[in-house]
């Protein structure tokens, strides 16, 4: 009896055994492996998904390799992308490579890309390019001349530091092109010449080295010493004595100044050459601003004292009037004998009709653009021919009085696509801090069509200027006072609108 009872327990206890013995080898079975990547294909279709030596930003990818079915996280650059394990087998998975902010990831980081999984990480070298990136730039000389340099001139050679800088198609100075013949490229780094001739810069891209690749376009603000630039006109529409400024880059040493065709032979030169000040003549007819130093020469693309060129509307009798009396605005007269539209003291310096736009202080969220708003039919905003143009070289101008203070409340403006808006608040000196906005009289305010925005005017901009004008390049505008904020406005707001128009900057 206690034979049979010894042999049963000796089974039980080889039975036990045999069972970890499989559990074991079970484990072993699905223990988990490091990551491992042989190459790196483009996710496309044959014959373009081949095997890829450089990675650029946004780029959709196939590492192929194995243990990959459960990889937690890929990096490029030390830059996490976005995993979707429903794209990954053993073998591959897919992945787009993420924005990379070069210029803060350590450079031994910069073409590595780490795979990990829950048993350990692997790293693959690959070229992983992007948009170029300026992070500064240097005199090109032998040390110790090789400096940074804050300031650059006409003529001068110079070394261009940051990242993707490699084979640009385009390397400009305040829009003026610079010859890449002879551009020396190393992976971080390109040495050009700055064009000996910079007159006629663009007014938008002032003090800017605009360097363009394949993969897009990196911009860099440095001070460009040498022709003039003009980037505004204080008031546009002026009268014989009335004061005007004009802002802009280097506007030192005038050798020669006409406004509208009329010279100009007494002004005041600011130090910093940003801004000059003078009276105005009288002026016969409307002309752009041209201006000469002693480094070159700049002429506005739009004409001053000239109500015609790109009007939506003047507000006078004729064809440019297009003003819907609904909008709730009050049309006015700056002529104390015209009868109607009746005279107005308030805003003195323009003795044509004008539209007045008042209310009290708003409460938080409100402002109608049916009850108090200037409305203007469809007007040709754009040429057709010029829809393809970048939308920061055109731009909305108008002029306006601001008598009394104002802070608070948004002038928003759209055109006849809503889903974009542009917003017009002076007041506003910081992200937090406000000071109340008044006007001297007349000024012009210059809008870029690339400030309309989604989400109210304060999302991304319009992508091109077919996507606010659509492909007519015509348009109605809508302008009103709304407060955007949660809080009451601290004033109310009391302004007069004239001569909107549409013109090159």
């Amino acid at each position: 009896m206690k034979k049979i009872i010894y042999n049963r327990n000796y089974f039980i206890r080889i039975f036990w055994v045999a069972v970890v013995f499989m559990a074991v080898l079970a484990c072993e079975k699905d223990e988990l492996s490091p990551p491992v990547i042989t190459e790196i294909r483009n996710y496309a279709q044959a014959p373009d998904d081949t095997i890829v030596q450089t990675l650029n930003a946004g780029q959709w990818v196939v590492l192929l390799g194995k243990n990959l079915s459960e990889v937690t996280q890929v990096y490029f650059g030390s830059i996490p992308a976005t995993i979707n394990n429903t794209f990954a087998t053993d073998g591959s998975v897919v992945v787009q490579v993420p924005s990379i902010p070069f210029q803060t990831v350590p450079r031994d980081k910069l073409n590595v890309i780490t795979v990990v999984n829950g048993s350990g990480a692997t790293s693959f070298e690959i070229v992983i390019t992007g948009a170029p990136y300026i992070s500064y730039v240097r005199n090109h000389a032998s040390p110790p001349d090789d400096i940074i340099v804050e300031s650059i001139v006409a003529d001068q050679q110079i070394n261009i530091v940051g990242y993707n800088l490699k084979d640009a198609t385009s390397i400009s100075f305040q829009g003026i092109e610079a010859d890449l013949a002879n551009v020396v490229y190393t992976d971080s780094s390109a040495i050009v010449q700055v064009p000996s001739e910079l007159s006629g810069g663009d007014a938008s891209l002032v003090n800017t080295i605009s360097y363009t690749t394949k993969l897009g376009t990196g911009i860099f603000s440095i001070r460009i010493i040498g022709p003039p630039i003009i980037t505004g006109v204080s008031y546009e529409m002026p009268k014989e004595g009335d004061v005007v400024v004009l802002y802009g880059n280097n506007l030192l040493s005038v050798q020669d100044f006409t406004f509208a065709g009329a010279t100009i032979t007494s002004y005041e030169e600011s130090e910093d050459g940003k801004s000059i000040k003078f009276t105005v003549p009288e002026l016969t007819q409307g002309g752009p601003v041209e201006i000469t130093t002693v480094s070159g020469t700049f002429t506005t693309a739009y004409n001053v004292n000239d109500i015609a060129t790109g009007a939506i509307s003047t507000f006078e009798w004729g064809d440019d009037f297009r003003w819907e009396w609904w909008g709730g605005a009050e049309l006015t007269s700056g002529d104390p004998n015209s009868g109607w539209p009746p005279y107005n003291a308030d805003f003195p310096g323009n003795s044509g009709m004008y539209l007045v736009l008042k209310n009290n202080p708003l409460n938080g969220g409100a402002g109608d653009e049916s009850a108090n708003a200037i409305r203007i039919p469809s007007a040709q905003w754009i040429p057709t021919e010029n829809l393809t143009e970048p939308a920061n070289s055109w731009a909305l101008k108008f002029e306006v009085n601001v008598p009394n203070p104002w802070n608070g409340g948004t002038i928003s403006i759209k055109s006849s696509n809503d889903s974009y808006r542009a917003r017009y608040e002076p007041w506003k000196i910081s992200a937090t801090g406000t000071a109340a906005y008044s006007t001297t009289g007349w000024q012009t305010v210059t809008i870029p069509l690339s400030a309309f925005r989604s989400n109210d005017g304060n999302g991304d901009p319009i992508a091109s200027l077919a996507t606010l004008l659509g492909d007519s390049g015509n348009s109605g505008l809508i302008l009103y006072m709304h407060n955007y904020s949660a809080s009451p406005t601290q004033t109310g707001f009391y302004a007069a609108f004239d001569n909107f128009r549409v013109v090159k900057r």
